[in-house]
């Protein structure tokens, strides 16, 4: 980023939380990174990421173990099918589908997998200049060794229709993967695409009409919120809130 104050760098003051803020050559001399001439890296030491595969898997058995039960490859066609005192809906990119009202916009988003070998580095987010907004990313992936992307850059999608990932994207990613990773191996090894529900300020989505109470951690950052989410909605289905 050009400018520290329009990163995280106060957020993180007013909350306490550790963080550095360097120049250009301490943190080149950290790290085999690029960063451009009159950049500020802010350094979080906690900061890291969610594997989302053994995450999932850790909810779901904690959901079982408390009383869940889970349907796998039910498709629901109306939330007047469930027949339930209280419906949760959390449907993603198809939450439009049972909930109309709700205001999001489903995109595709394409991501590429890098060679890098070595001990991981942290994850990296360059913010927009202008917007302050995250423009492209990188972070460890377990079997490659990077994933990368640019951030909310999909089309808006029907999510009943299949797609592949972005080519033009793809070389975007790419070429920035070339400037900012002094020890990858640019060229893309797999590509593939995600579903974004995005709100127009990024926030997420709880409300409660009648019976059902609708959740969309929406605009790419939802999931690593997940148990805050849950209990969220677990208080909106008890109208605790």
């Amino acid at each position: 980023m050009r400018d520290a104050g329009r990163s995280s760098r106060d957020g993180l003051r007013d909350a306490g939380a550790d963080f550095e803020l360097l120049d250009a050559p301490e943190a080149q001399r950290r790290w085999p990174i690029h960063v451009p001439d009159g950049w500020t890296v802010l350094f979080q030491p906690e900061a890291g990421i969610v594997r989302a595969d053994l995450a999932q898997e850790a909810f779901l058995d904690s959901a079982r173990k408390h009383g869940a039960e889970l349907h796998e490859h039910t498709r629901i066609e109306s939330v007047d099918d469930v027949d339930a005192d209280v419906t949760i809906v959390t449907a993603g990119a198809w939450v439009r589908r049972l909930v109309p009202t709700v205001s999001v916009r489903p995109t595709r988003e394409t991501v590429a997998y890098f060679r890098r070998d070595g001990a991981p580095i942290p994850s990296i987010g360059q913010l927009d200049p202008e917007t302050r907004g995250h423009a492209q990313f990188s972070l460890h992936d377990a079997r490659y060794g990077l994933k990368a992307g640019v951030h909310h850059a999909g089309r808006e999608i029907d999510p009943d229709e299949p797609g592949a990932p972005d080519a033009e994207l793809v070389a975007r990613i790419a070429e920035w993967v070339a400037r900012i990773h002094t020890d990858v191996d640019p060229e893309p090894v797999e590509a593939e695409t995600c579903l974004y529900t995005n709100t127009n300020d990024e926030s997420f989505v709880f409300e409660r009409n009648g019976p059902v109470v609708v959740g969309s951690p929406c605009s790419g950052h939802g999931f690593k919120f997940a148990p805050l989410v849950g209990e969220k909605l677990a208080d909106l289905a008890e109208a605790k809130v």
